[in-house]
């Protein structure tokens, strides 16, 4: 009696260790799973930075503005907060109609929530400008927060500012 209790007492505690085991491997599956999809996520997000880049060096104000979700805003300094497409894409015009307009930008890092559905990239850019003939070079730092909508990374929010000290 002792010995069959004893076996039925051993089968229980292997069972449970097998149980916990699958559990353990089904939460290995998940992690990896999630870490494959943010990194394709992120290669997602920097296709779309190329794009937006190739879009500035083409002066496609309408293009760059399709790069938003609808509800998306541009948040330049010393100006009002843009909102929408058709602010978005006045916005962009009316900053690459600047003489000697030339913007650059690369991420620094880019950070996909574990949702999926949001992600944040922090990065430099580099703008030169020549509105008076003269030619004046800016260095900065920007945030996007990118929003996947129906499978493709859209910005909702942009807003960058200048590391060049305020005059004064």
């Amino acid at each position: 009696m002792k010995s069959r209790l004893l076996l039925l007492s051993a089968t229980a505690m292997l069972l449970a260790s097998c149980e916990a085991r699958k559990a353990d491997n089904a939460a290995v599956e998940a992690h990896t799973a999630s870490v494959a999809d943010s990194a394709a996520d992120e290669t997602a997000i920097r296709g779309q930075v190329d794009q937006w880049l190739k879009l500035i060096k083409a002066k496609d104000a309408a293009a760059i503005a399709q790069l938003y979700v609808e509800d998306g805003a541009v948040m330049p300094p010393n100006a009002p907060i843009a909102k929408g497409h058709a602010d978005v894409e006045k916005t962009w015009a009316s900053l690459m109609k600047i003489p000697g307009f030339d913007l650059t930008f690369a991420p620094e890092v880019i950070v996909v929530a574990s949702s999926g559905d949001l992600a944040l990239d922090r990065g430099t850019y580099r703008l030169s400008v020549s509105p008076s003939g003269t030619p004046q070079t800016d260095t900065g730092k920007y945030v996007v927060v990118w929003r996947k909508v129906n499978g493709e990374w859209k910005a909702a929010a942009d807003i960058f500012n200048s590391d060049l000290p305020i005059a004064g």
